[in-house]
C-alpha cells in the first residue's frame, strides 16, 4: 500500500463509520486493494466508478491512450454528476481528496458543485507520477491543469514532508500541514540485537532505487567475502525480496501484522533506506517522504540512507541523528558506512536512542491525528468516537 493509503486507512480506523463515505474513480481492480475492501470501508457507503477501463487484451499499450482519452473527456463529466449526487444523498460537508491521478479530474468540480470545501492531500509531486504513469501528452496536460485548479481552490492542503511543504510554499505560495504516517507506540528493544548467524539488515515495503540496491548488495557481498565482520544478510518485510545477490542471503518475511512486524524489525541491527540516483528522478527524490522511515523509527532502529544528498529524507536523518547517509554508488563509501554501523556499538546505540526520541517528538500516531485535525479544521479531540457527532 502507498504511503497515502496507509495514512488514510489509519486515520479512518479512528473515525466513526457513520461520518464518512467514499467515491473512487480508480481502476476497479486496483481500488481498495484489488477489490478487497479494507476494514475501514466495510459498512461504509461507497461507489467505485472508474474513469478508464483496465485493458486485458494483447496490444493494450496501443489502445490504452484511446481508452484514457474517452474516460478523461467523455466519462469525467458523468462521473462528476454521479459523485455530486452521491454526496448530496449523504449530505457531506467536506471533500477530502488525493490530488493525484484520476481523482484530479473530478475532485475540485465535485466540491464546487456541492458548495463544500475541498481539502487536498499531496503525497507525491506530479512530475513523478505523470512521467511514470504512462499518460500521453494530452492526458498529462489535462491533469496538470486540474492539479493547478485544485491547488487554487483547496481550502486546506497537506504535504508529505518538510521538503515538499517548503517547495510548495515557495513555488505556489501555499501553506500546508504535514500529514504522514505514525504508529501508536514504538517497540523498545531490551538490548542491541545480535543474531547468532550474523548481521541482520532490515528492509520494509516496496523496493525502489535499483541502482542503489545493486551497489549496496555488491558492497555487502564484498564485506561478506572479506570476513572482517559477522556475515551480513538482508531481511525484507513486504511484497517480496526486491533484489538478490549471490554473496548476500535475502530473507523474505512478507507482510505481517503491524505489531509482529515491528517486533521483528526491532531485532535487526539496522535498516536500509535506498533512493534513486537517476537524474530524471531528482524532483521526486527531493520532495517525497518514504513511509518506511516511520516504521524504522518505531522499531528503534538506526537507518542507513543510500541516495543523493539532495533528498529531503536525508535532511531529516541528519536533523534527528538517527543514522548514516551514503550519497554515492562507490563501493568503498558504502562499505565504510555499513562497517561503521556493524562495528561501532556506541554509534548504533546513539542512533537507536535518537530514533525513539524522533518517534516521540514527531513521527507518531498522535501527531498524525493532530495534523489531520488541523487539515480538516477541527479540534483533535473531535476525532474521539464519542465526540465526532458534534461535527455536524
Amino acid at each position: 500500500m502507498t504511503g497515502g493509503g496507509v495514512v488514510r486507512e489509519d486515520i479512518l480506523k479512528r473515525y466513526p463509520k457513520d461520518r464518512y463515505v467514499c467515491f473512487s474513480v480508480g481502476p476497479r481492480d486496483q481500488s481498495f486493494g484489488g477489490g478487497q475492501l479494507p476494514t475501514v470501508l466495510q459498512g461504509v457507503p461507497f461507489q467505485i466508478r472508474p474513469l478508464e477501463a483496465t485493458p486485458r487484451l494483447r496490444g493494450a499499450r496501443f489502445y490504452l491512450p484511446v481508452l484514457r482519452a474517452l474516460g478523461f473527456r467523455v466519462l469525467a463529466p458523468w462521473r462528476i454528476r454521479q459523485a455530486v449526487g452521491f454526496g448530496r444523498r449523504h449530505r457531506i460537508d467536506l471533500v477530502w481528496a488525493d490530488l493525484q491521478g484520476e481523482a484530479l479530474l473530478i475532485a475540485a468540480q465535485v466540491a464546487q458543485s456541492l458548495g463544500v470545501p475541498l481539502v487536498g492531500s499531496l503525497w507525491d509531486d506530479p512530475e513523478g507520477w505523470l512521467r511514470d504513469g504512462g499518460y500521453d501528452r494530452l492526458a498529462r496536460r489535462l491533469l496538470w491543469k486540474r492539479f493547478r485548479q485544485a491547488l487554487r481552490q483547496a481550502w486546506h492542503l497537506s504535504t508529505a514532508g518538510e521538503a515538499m511543504q517548503e517547495a510548495y510554499e515557495k513555488e505556489y505560495g501555499i501553506k500546508s500541514v504535514i500529514l504522514r504516517h505514525g504508529f501508536d507506540r514504538p517497540v523498545f528493544p531490551t538490548k542491541m540485537p545480535r543474531d547468532a548467524n550474523g548481521i541482520i539488515i532490515g528492509f520494509v515495503g516496496n523496493a525502489y532505487g535499483p541502482d542503489a540496491w545493486q551497489a549496496f548488495l555488491a558492497a555487502a557481498a564484498q564485506i561478506n567475502a572479506g570476513a572482517r565482520t559477522p556475515r551480513i544478510k538482508v531481511r525484507a518485510f513486504g511484497p517480496g525480496v526486491p533484489y538478490r545477490s549471490p554473496g548476500v542471503e535475502m530473507e523474505d518475511r512478507g507482510w505481517q501484522p503491524t505489531e509482529a512486524m515491528l517486533q521483528e524489525i526491532a531485532k535487526t541491527d539496522f535498516c536500509y533506506l535506498p533512493y534513486w540516483f537517476e537524474p530524471q528522478k531528482r524532483r521526486h527524490v527531493e520532495l517525497s517522504f518514504p513511509n518506511k522511515f516511520e516504521t524504522y523509527l518505531a522499531a528503534g532502529r538506526p537507518v542507513l540512507f543510500h541516495g543523493p544528498a539532495y533528498a529531503g529524507i536525508a535532511q531529516t536523518i541528519r536533523q534527528y541523528g538517527v543514522g548514516l547517509c551514503v550519497h554515492s554508488l562507490d563501493e568503498a563509501e558504502i562499505t565504510g558506512a555499513v562497517e561503521r554501523l556493524i562495528l561501532d556499538n556506541s554509534l548504533k546505540e546513539s542512533c537507536s536512542r535518537a530514533a525513539l526520541a524522533a518517534f516521540h517528538a514527531e513521527f507518531n500516531a498522535t501527531k498524525m491525528i493532530a495534523n489531520f485535525a488541523e487539515l480538516i479544521g477541527i479540534d483533535p479531540d473531535m476525532l474521539l468516537p464519542e465526540k465526532v457527532s458534534s461535527l455536524r
